[in-house]
């Protein structure tokens, strides 16, 4: 399991919100959750750039919270807005330098499912 600490975690996000935005990228779909590897990142419509001031950087992991409009923006079929406190192990490197999210339609947690509504998620590398 990654460890990171939080004097790294601010460096991350120091980074992170710097980006601009970016359009989906065909490497998304290539990709697996590192800890839910049992599918792949994106559907084709689930994925895309993550705002910046949707995040925020905690000890225990990454914050992020979107509301409706803007999940539905990253997935058109969300049906509820994101908010999850994302481990730091699940966190994958972007291959462009910004940060991006795939979405799932809806969090499924009362479906026993652990994956927290998203698929995958990319922030740039620290350093």
């Amino acid at each position: 399991m990654m460890k990171t600490s939080l004097g790294a975690a601010m460096a991350l996000l120091h980074i992170v919100s710097n980006g601009t935005v970016a359009h989906a990228h065909s490497w998304y779909s290539d990709r697996r959750d590192p800890v839910f590897s049992g599918t792949t990142c994106c559907g084709n419509q689930d994925c895309a750039p993550l705002p910046s001031h949707a995040m925020h950087v905690t000890p225990d992991g990454l914050r992020v919270v979107l509301t409706l409009v803007e999940a539905q923006a990253i997935n058109p079929a969300r049906s509820e807005p994101f908010n999850a406190l994302i481990p730091f192990d699940r966190i994958q490197v972007s291959e462009d330098g910004r940060p991006h999210i795939c979405l799932m339609t809806t969090d499924r947690a009362a479906y026993g499912d652990k994956r927290q509504g998203f698929f995958c998620i990319f922030l740039p590398p620290n350093g």
